[in-house]
């Protein structure tokens, strides 16, 4: 490869960091289905900011990791868990500037009925994230619409290149 074409130290070192945040966000996505799933409270609110907001468009918001954390605790939750449930998230849509990024996706909640698996719920998800003090990331909003039909599901999938702080 002729010297012209070979990354310098400095590319590869931005580049390894690129690919280093991206699998660290891909981590903290799928990491929120298996640490509710599991009923765990200190993992799911390790995922969020202490100011983090958790808003599901027909549902309401949940603000603070304390009350996020709490999902897990609730009684509809710990039902669903009981009967067989699963939260999915798909490969999202990682855009990051700097110390801040945002993520987007599908997410679904699959439950066991009587004749096997079913979608129970399909949602449009995005991630506002920062980065911490250790390099690693926290979701400071999420915003899940459920896509039933309504635009907003749609419009916010439409969004995945917009980056942090895009209104």
């Amino acid at each position: 490869m002729p010297s012209s074409r070979r990354p310098s130290k400095n590319s590869l070192a931005k580049r390894l960091q690129a690919l280093e945040d991206q699998l660290s966000i891909y981590q903290l996505v799928c990491g929120y289905g298996y640490a509710v799933d599991g009923c765990n409270e200190q993992a799911v609110g390790s995922l969020y900011s202490e100011n983090g907001v958790y808003a599901v468009g027909d549902v309401g918001a949940f603000e603070g990791r304390q009350r996020i954390a709490g999902i897990t605790t609730q009684p509809g939750h710990r039902a669903r868990i009981a009967t067989g449930c699963g939260h999915l998230s798909t490969l999202p849509y990682v855009v990051v500037a700097g110390d801040r990024a945002t993520a987007t996706c599908h997410t679904m909640v699959v439950m066991q009925g009587k004749d096997g698996f079913y979608v129970d719920r399909l949602s449009a998800s995005r991630l506002e994230l920062s980065r911490t003090p250790d390099g690693g990331w926290q979701i400071d909003h999420r915003q899940n619409h459920v896509l039933n039909g309504g635009a907003a599901g749609p419009a916010l999938l439409a969004r995945l290149r917009e980056g942090p702080g895009s209104a």
